[in-house]
């Protein structure tokens, strides 16, 4: 047990990671693979993955994720460089100040907007646009690495347990599931709205218990150490305003370019505006078209691209306004590229175990004989077939796709309960899963060592199991 315990101190994350790559690569040659056609299970036999396919496997899931790559990427060249510009270091230096004192409410306000925008916006990691800089403010107020995690990260994971109308994973969940019966995203809205007001109660009561204990610690050896730290502003008139036009822009941007206005709220302004934009022509040339380009999408059908291409236009005007030289912009890009390596490495790893089960299927052979072990749907044995497939499955849209025959026809009337059962469960399982990219992400970003979070997480994680077995037993028996 000392050896293993050992083992797992330095670097913990990339093992653990590894660990859950090499789990599923045995059970390749372990468990079939299946299928499910109109409830009825199709045995596909053994699909053993061997040394070739885990070379391949990176070179896939770098494919099929390469957008969520290059944005993170982006993300640290963007505060790579921005942190480094006097308006960004000033402004940062005045909230801190101000906030001072405050550390309680900064945090509920920000765990409460992360949050909601989670839970509504159409792109999960859009939300990484805001982490940084909640970090580098909470990094000035001197607050500790596990209360700086639970506002950004783990508010991330609370919105992707109560899902309303967001995350791409849900979406996707939603429209695999259309292949078999119609459902719309609005399906048991309130139950799960209500899920995601409960889930945020609880983990922000578990947040303040914790921000006590951290507070009265007068050694404060858990300081929050800040990947794009950011320097004080000897020079006091320097201006704000501009910094702050600059970043409300791409939070008006973000929060426009992923509200699914049309189809969730039938607000179609945004799309006739945009075709109205992309229409108007000088003579026979649609410049404004020319200029925005082929793959241009109205407001509510954004891509991680799109927001990418608003950061660096505001990226190049606060260099301008700022005066900030070339080559720093340069050395600063380089160093924010460096200092997302390992969260972009810890991906790689989790996505390839997404590819392994994409192309040996096995947990729909572990799903599917869960299932039959009742007659008619179980709540209970639903919970444990979710828990399962989102280990596994990465992308919860890939669980729609998978097991969306399950939902619809094997849970009949009650596919609507299994829906939420998928949705909360996938949400919760993200809080301890080393298949987790957002932990992940957030654990590599802040340094927190996987035993660590898990030793803080496991209260609020096993009583948030306790309360959804009960909504989901009252949805289906009462």
């Amino acid at each position: 047990m000392k050896k293993i315990k050992s083992m797992f101190e330095k670097h913990d994350l990339l093992k653990i990671a590894l660990l859950a790559v090499l789990v599923t690569i045995v059970l390749t040659w372990i468990i079939p693979a299946g299928s499910l056609s109109g409830g009825t299970y199709i045995k596909s036999g053994l699909t053993r993955q061997g040394l070739s396919d885990i070379l391949l496997s990176g070179v896939y899931s770098a494919n099929f994720f390469i957008q969520q790559l290059m944005f993170i990427l982006f993300v640290g060249i963007f505060y790579g460089v921005i942190t480094h510009i006097s308006g960004y270091k000033a402004l940062v230096n005045k909230m801190a100040t101000k906030l001072k004192g405050k550390e309680k409410a900064f945090v509920l306000v920000s765990s409460l907007l992360i949050a909601l925008l989670t839970s509504f916006l159409t792109q999960t990691y859009a939300i990484l646009i805001f982490i940084p800089f909640i970090i580098n403010i909470a990094s000035k107020m001197n607050m500790d690495r596990i209360t700086v995690f639970l506002c950004t990260f783990g508010s991330m994971l609370i919105g992707i347990l109560g899902a309303t109308y967001g995350s791409e994973g849900f979406i996707y969940f939603i429209n695999y599931l259309n292949y078999y019966q119609t459902v719309s995203i609005t399906e048991e809205l309130a139950i799960r709205f209500g899920i995601l007001a409960l889930a945020f109660i609880l983990f922000n009561f578990f947040t303040i218990r914790h921000m006590n204990k951290a507070l009265s610690n007068k050694k404060n050896d858990e300081k929050v150490v800040d990947l794009f730290v950011t320097e004080e502003e000897k020079n006091k008139k320097v201006k704000v305003w501009p910094m702050v036009v600059f970043l409300s822009l791409i939070a008006v941007f973000a929060i426009l370019g992923y509200v699914n206005w049309s189809e969730n709220f039938n607000i179609t302004i945004f799309t006739k505006f945009h075709t109205w934009l992309t229409e108007l022509a000088v003579g026979d040339y649609t410049i404004l078209a020319y200029i925005l380009g082929n793959n241009a999408t109205a407001f509510g059908a954004w891509d991680l691209y799109t927001i990418t291409i608003i950061m660096a236009i505001v990226l190049l005007l606060a260099i301008i306004v700022y005066g900030v030289k070339f080559d720093d912009v340069l050395d600063s890009a380089i160093e924010g590229i460096k200092k997302v390596i390992k969260p972009l490495l810890l991906l790689l790893l989790v996505y390839s175990v997404f590819v392994f089960v994409y192309w040996s299927p096995f947990t729909v052979t572990i799903c599917n004989w869960i299932t039959n072990f009742a007659d008619g749907f179980n709540p209970f044995l639903a919970t444990i077939s979710a828990a399962i497939s989102s280990f596994f499955h990465i992308d919860f849209g890939f669980a729609g796709y998978a097991l969306g025959d399950i939902l619809t026809t094997t849970y009949g009337t009650s596919f609507n309960i299994g829906m939420v059962i998928y949705v909360a469960i996938n949400g919760l399982v993200q809080f301890v899963a080393p298949t987790s990219a957002i932990m992940l992400i957030g654990l590599s970003y802040l340094n927190i060592p996987y035993k660590k979070w898990i030793k803080h997480i496991w209260k609020f994680a096993s009583l948030m199991l306790a309360f959804l077995l009960v909504i989901f037993a009252l949805l289906t028996y009462v």
